[in-house]
């Protein structure tokens, strides 16, 4: 997949996740304070993940799902990333089949990222990513 169609394909997945988050009644801007927003939204697909005893009794989001949704809000904190800090779509150079956020000289993964939070939950907090992301690579 070329650089241009990777930065097609998640600019379209940033809008919809724009679109989703307008259904659930919120405004995202792509600004640093709209990721605290999808960290609330995050945390509610963590919280519909059965943990424990409870994934005996309750069906939760398919791996697929979590993937789609991984790829639809990893395209929003990726294009904050870029429009804030800069940086160029792309497949990653060191993971196949990955998709990532060149940022300087660094590669970045906001999929990844987005995964990581919803299966995960708080400790990988999206808002805390990106301080730490522009406190490193900006300039």
């Amino acid at each position: 997949m070329t650089q241009h169609a990777v930065k097609d394909m998640m600019i379209a997945y940033s809008e919809d996740a724009i679109e989703i988050a307008n259904k659930m009644g919120i405004e995202l801007d792509y600004s640093e304070e709209s990721l605290k927003l999808v960290n609330d939204i995050l945390e509610k697909y963590y919280q519909g993940i059965p943990k424990g005893i409870k994934k005996l009794f309750t069906k939760g989001p398919s791996n697929e799902q979590i993937v789609q949704m991984s790829k639809v809000w990893g395209g929003y904190v990726g294009e904050v990333i870029r429009r804030n800090l800069g940086g160029e779509w792309g497949m990653s150079k060191n993971f196949e089949n990955a998709v990532s956020l060149m940022v300087n000289s660094a590669e970045v993964y906001p999929p990844a990222k987005v995964n990581k939070r919803i299966m995960n939950g708080k400790e990988d907090d999206i808002y805390f990513y990106y301080k730490v992301l522009k406190q490193q690579y900006a300039g």
